[in-house]
């Protein structure tokens, strides 16, 4: 494959008379995280542009692969056409599969050889399609995204807070959710090896760890990790730093650790918490829990939260309740 930049993961191409299904499957396939693009969900990207340009940038260039609805009224649009074109391009001079003909009728496409592998949608529902597309992705690396179903967030907090409802988690979550989307790549490198490498005590209260492992992980300075949390104040995040001896010596005198705290307040005075901080850990617990460090850090600057549709396990409320128990010094 050329190297592209690839902003979707899938392309859908089809006539109007077929959107019914095809918007079925886009939307199953968004609320699994693929990047998919679908006309109605570029609408205000699309306003002002030159579509004739701008499709065939995206049917050519932007995705993984293009997943052509063929019927009879696709034969007959202009735009559907042009589409196509642009998608046979692609797989024309990549030589390598691109195109991903599904077939509502027999109906005979120019550049669409029947003996391209193809699947019928007769007995084929749109969920259905949505689960055999996303077979064909393989591994998906979900930008921004939080499943519709928060399973372990939602078990983690009616469980440690008996007041807690299923609504009050939920819209708990999305609240921390959009806080985090308005971060910018360097805030999340930092913020995720603060989760990764704080001290786990007391996480209703705030995240905290000696500054100096903060630079060492991040490769931060110390100004840059200050002027990181800094910004990070008008989202909602406190910090302090706070100076303690600790047990070292050198040349007879004893060692001042600086220890970094950080938690996230919320701005909306509706939510039952108003810190926020144990809400946020335990959503990077979940990316954790089903990664290795590095794929996690990655996930992480995604904003990809997928994981948090798994279930709560035993061993999950364990762990978090021992992060909550506040021990004397």
């Amino acid at each position: 494959m050329k190297c592209l930049e690839l902003e979707y993961d899938v392309v859908l191409s089809f006539a109007g008379e077929d959107r019914v299904y095809v918007e079925q499957t886009a939307k199953y396939l968004r609320n699994k995280g693929v990047k998919v693009f679908y006309d109605n969900y570029e609408t205000v990207d699309l306003w002002g542009k030159d579509l004739y340009q701008h499709l065939d940038n995206v049917y050519q260039r932007k995705a993984k692969y293009a997943v052509i609805f063929i019927s009879e009224a696709y034969s007959k649009k202009l735009w559907t056409n042009h589409e196509l074109k642009s998608a046979q391009a692609r797989a024309f001079s990549e030589n390598e599969e691109y195109i991903l003909p599904v077939r509502f009728d027999e109906t005979e496409i120019p550049g669409i050889r029947n003996t391209i592998g193809y699947l019928s949608l007769k007995d084929l529902k749109p969920i259905q399609l949505g689960k055999k597309i996303i077979e064909k992705l393989g591994e998906i690396e979900p930008e921004n995204f939080i499943p519709k179903k928060q399973n372990y967030l939602i078990s983690a907090l009616t469980n440690i807070y008996e007041n807690f409802s299923e609504e009050d988690a939920k819209v708990t979550v999305h609240t921390v959710f959009e806080t985090l989307k308005k971060t910018n790549e360097r805030e999340r490198i930092f913020l995720s090896e603060m989760v990764i490498n704080s001290c786990t005590h007391n996480i209703e209260e705030d995240l905290h760890e000696d500054i100096k492992l903060i630079q060492r992980a991040t490769n931060f300075t110390k100004d840059e990790i200050l002027e990181i949390l800094d910004d990070l104040r008008s989202l909602g995040f406190q910090y302090k730093i706070t100076e303690s001896d600790s047990d070292c010596e050198v040349l007879g005198k004893k060692q001042i650790s600086e220890m970094l705290s950080i938690s996230l307040h919320s701005k909306i005075p509706q939510l039952k918490l108003e810190n926020l901080t144990i809400v946020f850990t335990i959503m990077y617990f979940a990316v954790l829990r089903a990664r290795c460090i590095e794929c996690s850090k990655k996930a992480f600057i995604r904003l990809d939260f997928s994981n948090i549709e798994d279930d709560l396990e035993e061993s999950d409320i364990d762990f978090i309740h021992s992060c909550l128990e506040f021990e004397d010094d």
